[in-house]
């Protein structure tokens, strides 16, 4: 009985890890608009205040007329990967949010990035633009953001085998 609430709580945890996002999805550069009279549908407001990101990583590499597609969306990788987990959530306007910001501050013609920066069937793939930022920028305690979701997942799994103690005891 013991060992079968242990696997629902491994498996719990397991997908809990597997659940945070390392990639920006496709979905985040098509229009999501309110279409008719749906009040239930509003989008929450974005938790990330886009308005006071640092721009000039867009403006400084992905320049035109002939926009290149590395640098553009290597560009657009370190602004936008940092917060793939707010973009990818269709409920709320963090999406819209950024790309009225980038095209306020780049000036970019309407679905550049839409045509340049499509990776795979998954989206854009942050696991390496992440990783770099993670060992360029300590946090204020001296751990970097890679190690954070490790910390995380070896916290849940400390705290079901905690919870396997208690129940067998």
């Amino acid at each position: 009985m013991a060992s079968s609430g242990f696997m629902h709580l491994l498996l719990f945890f397991l997908f809990a890890a597997l659940a945070s996002s390392a990639s920006i999805s496709n979905n985040v550069f098509e229009l999501h608009g309110v279409t008719g009279r749906s009040l239930l549908q509003q989008k929450a407001a974005c938790p990330v205040n886009f308005e006071n990101q640092n721009y000039t990583i867009m403006t400084s590499q992905c320049k035109g007329p002939n926009y290149q597609a590395r640098s553009c969306c290597g560009a657009f990788k370190q602004l936008a990967c940092p917060f793939s987990e707010q973009l990818n959530d269709l409920k709320n306007d963090c999406a819209s949010t950024l790309f009225s910001y980038i095209n306020v501050y780049g000036k970019y013609p309407p679905g550049l990035f839409a045509s340049l920066c499509r990776e795979d069937q998954d989206g854009i793939d942050c696991e390496e633009t992440l990783k770099k930022a993670s060992q360029n920028t300590p946090q204020k305690n001296g751990a970097t953001t890679g190690c954070s979701q490790s910390l995380m997942l070896m916290l849940m799994l400390a705290a079901g085998f905690l919870m396997l103690l208690f129940t067998l005891f």
